[in-house]
């Protein structure tokens, strides 16, 4: 299942042939659309501004959303609801580190030693389990073994056979003997301080804690710059906001905090391009509860070429709808869920495909519209005027409330502003991305891209 990047020609080729889908999707969703619906705008005249105010407005409710997102974390929710004092003994804790090593050489030393090295250990003590696959034996595997020489708790194991980060993740599972488990992407240097708060969410009975991640690597061009607030947004807005208002969370797949006996149960699929969102499903309609703590913070690392974004992105959302696709009938029905995370998780799953299909649809629209009218004009201009302004300072809103809630390090202030400027371009190339991603799912492509480390 996993593809490493393979030479710069194959690259090129990979890549060219992502612009052969761009140009699909935009023949299939917005030339043919725009001619369709130009044609009958002259049977049905009204049609045209009907469905112009339509989809707007969908848009400003999905503003709306977003403000009451953003206005929710305004006053960050504490980090667990128990002082230190009032705790139970913390448990031994054990962090799996998956990796693919061809590809996480440059990082996994610095990983595993901030672990060894740097997290606060509990009386009970912690252990390290390096799970990886590698097609060829690599030097780099006899200095992990030096290592686990300085430090006993350090294990190495080699899902041998393996072809998914899924199946490391089953593997490192049977190995595992502490009460909470924390799973750590390959480049994640978690802080230090991150069991006890992880822990005392668990003892407020919650299964899973997912922590924030930030960018460390923003300094290293304008894709990681961008990725960098993008994530300060997601995790400081997006996640937290769903525990705050919904009492709902997920696992984003790197700094979560599990049960040991909860993810013992329910495992990782490998059949699926985001094992995290599909484990998070499974959890949550098997009555397991999720909880967002951004205080607890763990940094990774962005890609930094436009090319890398696509493909790690691309899987996201094309992970997204395989689980829209197999989980939200099952959300709908389950007695796990309120009402209101139900809402929740519907937006993320169903909506969230929806709103992308119909919010592509404002483009031939528009242009039937022009074309009818044969000016470059649009309906009710009060209603457009509006909307755009409401629409458009919902960037620079979530920017200032993620500048002022950050945690630090905080970045610079300038890469808030350019995340603003770029921020509506910015969704196009998602809602693109989101196109090409449903494309390759209908015609059953789902290899998985690994990505290269900033």
């Amino acid at each position: 299942m996993l593809r490493e990047d393979g030479s710069k020609d194959h690259t090129m080729m990979r890549l060219l042939k992502e612009w052969f889908k761009v140009a699909e999707v935009l023949l299939v969703l917005l030339a043919v659309p725009a001619a369709f619906i130009y044609h009958i705008s002259f049977r049905w005249p009204g049609l045209l501004d009907v469905s112009y105010v339509a989809i707007v407005g969908m848009f400003i409710l999905q503003a709306a959303l977003s403000y009451g997102y953003t206005t929710s974390v305004l006053k960050r929710k504490p980090s667990g609801p128990f002082s230190p004092a009032e705790t139970q003994p913390l448990p031994k804790t054990t962090f799996i580190v998956t990796a693919y090593l061809p590809n996480e050489v440059p990082v996994i030393e610095a990983t595993l030693v901030n672990i060894l090295q740097n997290v606060l250990r509990p009386p009970a003590g912690i252990e390290v389990i390096l799970v990886y696959n590698t097609p060829h034996a690599e030097p780099l595997e006899g200095k992990l073994r030096e290592m686990t020489r300085q430090w006993p708790e350090l294990i190495l194991t080699n899902a041998d056979g393996s072809r998914s980060k899924s199946e490391n993740l089953n593997h490192a599972l049977e190995l595992a003997h502490g009460d909470m488990i924390v799973l750590l992407d390959a480049d994640h240097l978690v802080s230090s301080d991150c069991i006890a708060p992880a822990w005392r969410w668990m003892e407020a009975g919650y299964d899973v804690v997912q922590g924030g991640c930030k960018i460390r690597n923003t300094s290293g061009g304008i894709v990681p710059g961008i990725v960098g607030i993008e994530f300060e947004v997601m995790y400081g807005v997006h996640h937290p906001a769903r525990s705050v208002l919904f009492d709902t969370g997920l696992f984003g797949g790197s700094n979560g905090y599990w049960r040991a006996a909860a993810i013992k149960k329910i495992r990782f699929d490998a059949n699926m391009l985001t094992e995290d969102i599909d484990t998070t499903l499974r959890g949550i309609l098997a009555g397991l509860r999720f909880v967002h703590d951004e205080a607890i913070v763990s940094t990774e690392l962005a890609p930094v070429t436009l090319g890398g974004l696509w493909f790690q992105r691309k899987r996201w959302l094309q992970g997204w709808l395989q689980c829209a696709l197999k989980y939200q009938r099952a959300i709908w029905k389950t007695g796990h869920l309120n009402l209101t995370q139900k809402f929740s998780w519907t937006t993320q799953l169903a909506c969230g495909v929806v709103y992308d299909l119909v919010a592509f649809l404002f483009f031939p629209v528009v242009l039937a519209i022009w074309f009818h009218s044969g000016r470059v004009a649009l309906p009710a201009p009060a209603y457009s005027v509006f909307a755009f302004f409401f629409i458009l300072l919902t960037g620079p809103y979530q920017a200032a409330v993620m500048y002022r809630n950050a945690v630090p390090p905080r970045d610079s202030a300038w890469r808030y502003a350019l995340y603003i400027v770029v921020s509506w371009p910015y969704t196009l190339f998602k809602t693109v991305l989101h196109m090409v991603a449903i494309r390759d799912e209908l015609a059953g492509e789902r290899a998985w891209t690994v990505s290269k480390r900033g």
